[in-house]
Order: structure tokens, then sequence, then C-alpha cells
């Protein structure tokens, strides 16, 4: 499956995209906002990969690319009552905060308008203020849930339909899904 818009392509993983998604996790910019920030061992990847996207299946993941060139990941998990985690990891985000932006409401009219979700969860860690600002501004709010290490946030269906962020994106952008 690929979901595009423009230059911008979310291409679902597929065992042959395995060393590319470890180029993507073992970046530092990467690295640098997941639990353990320490470089990935090729070994680990490759089990957590088995586990995960091969056997059994329990995240969405897609391979983020810009112009035909990798960039990124991003991800729906923890399907659970109608609802998923997302989760966007752009390599140097920072100067690429356009892609973040498209591969982001790309993930999400995923899971909203191909999966049927209700509601996406994201997890940001307490000490990315931009990551949290990012979130904000696409019309995510806070659920309320306390958290030591992330600030937990929710965008309902509904809410992504409405949000000024995502009704311009939609107004300005065909998104192509690709069986």
């Amino acid at each position: 499956m690929r979901i595009r818009s423009a230059s911008v392509e979310l291409r679902a993983f597929e065992p042959a995209l395995a060393g590319t998604l470890f180029e993507i996790r073992n970046h530092p910019s990467v690295r640098a906002h997941l639990r353990d920030p320490r470089p990935i061992a090729r070994a680990s990847h490759d089990a957590w990969v088995k586990e995960n996207l091969v056997d059994s299946r329990t995240q969405h993941l897609f391979v983020v690319s810009h112009s035909e060139t990798p960039a990124g990941i991003a991800l729906l998990r923890n399907f659970r009552d109608g609802e998923a985690e997302i989760g966007v990891m752009i390599v140097e985000a920072q100067r690429r905060r356009l892609l973040a932006y498209t591969a982001s409401h790309l993930v999400g009219y995923y899971g909203f308008e191909v999966l049927g979700l209700d509601r996406l969860l994201s997890y940001v860690p307490l000490q990315h203020a931009q990551a949290l600002e990012f979130n904000l501004n696409c019309g995510f709010e806070p659920t309320g849930d306390a958290s030591d290490l992330y600030h937990v946030l929710a965008l309902s269906k509904a809410r992504s339909r409405e949000h000024p962020a995502h009704r311009r994106f939609r107004a300005t952008r065909e998104i192509r899904v690709e069986v």
C-alpha cells in the first residue's frame, strides 16, 4: 500500500524495507527522541521487525519518502476499541517541518478514513517542546491522562475533519491511496 500527496509517499512496510527502516531508526536525530537513544544493534532491530511487522503485524508502519528518498517513518500501533497510537519520526525533522506535517496528515488520513478509527493518541516526550507544539497545532488535545514521561494527546475523527489545519491540508493537497 502507498499513500501519496505531491512528492511525499508513505509506503507500507515490507521485509525488503528492513534495511531502510534500520537506517532511519538508527539516525541520531530519530534516536534522540526514542525511549532509549542509544544506537540500535542490527540483531535487535531484526528481531523487533520480525516480532512486530512480520510475524504478528501489530503495527501499521510506513516508510516516509520525499521525492523518492526515504526520510522517516509513520506508524499506527496499539489498536484498541476504535483508537490507535500515532507516531511520526522524520530524520532531521527540525529542517523538514513540511515533510513531518504532510506525513502526519497522511498517516492520520489512513487511520481515520481507511481504517475507520475514531481517535488517535499521541505520546509526546515531556522534553520535546517542538513536538508538543506541532501536535497541538494539528488539533491534538490533552487527554488529562498523567504520565511521568509523556504528554498524552488525542485527536478525534470529528476534530480532524473540522480543525483548520486539516481542512486547509485537504483543500490544497490531493491524497491518493494505492493498494
